[in-house]
């Protein structure tokens, strides 16, 4: 079984686990994870409540989750884990496994505090218990002022990797990375590219320069990346180059991900992000035109089935290291242009008949679907 044989696996497919024999038909992902301590980073935000409700449900066995937080708006570590729960999806897992939360732990941090934070005694405990890293936390705003962005996405993955290296019984370490980590590369394999500035010069500024003068000179820095986004995440990759080395790491780029497809529930988004803020203004008749090119590709996944991609690369990583200390970083990119290509002229004209077939819109209302490719009508 290979990474692409899970990327599709939902609940259904997985077997029930409520008597000894069941316990002996555990798939192999469920098998690596069964009594593994995991660590997660991002654990609030969009794709990280994902990634806990598929654990706790498809993974019935893991023996705890371990969530990074920090304390916000006058809401202490506590309560902001159990607002995670709060969401509406996670009505299945209650539903199916309703015994689940006395493995869930919150460890107060912040990734844009050197060391993530992290007090004495917690780093200490993750050093001792954790087997399993998703390092899912990410700034994601493409205006995100640099020192912010490198803060967060580079120096945060490699304290995280640094405190990696020092856990007793490390078994994998994803590091979610993104699709246009290097789209300054005309083709993005699964492979590493060589950075355009080392990734400690860049910390180095970061946390050296007077802020006025690092956003001025922040678009020689960034030279052909469109955003800090991008360039952060590319320079984080050579984070993971140099500091995972020895380490059973491997990194994940996603493309855009949007809403769920099905899994725990169909549609579920709780951000306007990117592709999902396009479609919501075009869907309230805010936004009336999208300059871009009609027949490029509208690279979007669904969180979903990028959770589900991220857990079983954490299981074929942790796998091949065990037969092989010396293996190389495994990268994979999950994006749907090779497999479901859709162009954003298709996605605008899909996006339209649904909205008619929903009644949100009227047919009446739609005068040009045949517009220039620079600009057209929603």
């Amino acid at each position: 079984m290979t990474v692409s044989d899970t990327l599709h696996m939902d609940n259904s497919t997985l077997p029930e686990l409520n008597s000894e024999h069941d316990q002996q038909c555990l798939t192999p992902i469920q098998d690596f994870y069964k009594d593994t301590n995991i660590f997660i980073t991002g654990s609030t935000g969009f794709l990280g409540k994902i990634l806990i409700e598929k654990l706790l449900r498809s993974c019935k066995d893991v023996s705890t989750l371990y969530l990074l937080v920090r304390s916000k708006k006058g809401k202490n570590v506590h309560t902001r884990v159990e607002e995670i729960f709060d969401d509406i999806i996670f009505e299945r897992l209650r539903k199916e496994c309703p015994k689940f939360r006395h493995k869930v732990v919150g460890i107060a941090g912040d990734c844009t505090l050197p060391d993530l934070g992290l007090s004495i005694e917690d780093r200490k405990l993750l050093m001792d218990k954790v087997n399993v890293v998703f390092h899912v936390a990410a700034t994601v705003r493409f205006d995100e002022k640099l020192n912010i962005a490198v803060a967060i996405n580079v120096r945060a993955g490699r304290d995280l990797l640094q405190l990696a290296r020092e856990m007793k019984d490390l078994k994998s370490f994803i590091h979610v990375s993104t699709a246009f980590s290097n789209c300054a590369a005309d083709l993005t394999e699964e492979k590493f590219y060589e950075p355009v500035v080392d990734y400690k010069k860049v910390m180095m500024m970061a946390e050296s320069l007077p802020e006025k003068m690092l956003d001025k000179i922040t678009p020689v820095i960034l030279d052909k990346f469109p955003n800090t986004y991008a360039f952060t995440k590319h320079v984080a990759e050579d984070v993971v180059r140099a500091e995972g080395i020895g380490l059973p790491v491997g990194i994940v780029r996603p493309s855009i991900v949007v809403s769920t497809y099905k899994e725990p529930i169909p549609a579920w988004i709780n951000n306007m992000y990117g592709a999902t803020g396009v479609f919501a203004g075009a869907a309230v008749g805010l936004l009336k035109v999208l300059y871009c090119d009609k027949n490029c590709t509208a690279n979007i996944v669904p969180v979903d089935m990028v959770v589900n991609s991220v857990i079983a690369s954490g299981w074929e990583i942790g796998t091949e290291f065990q037969k092989n200390k010396n293996a190389e970083t495994k990268i994979y990119n999950y994006e749907s242009s090779n497999d479901n290509v859709s162009v954003y002229r298709k996605t605008q004209i899909k996006m339209t008949v649904c909205l008619v077939n929903k009644n949100l819109i009227r047919r009446a209302d739609i005068t040009n679907l045949s517009t220039a490719s620079a600009a057209y009508q929603l």
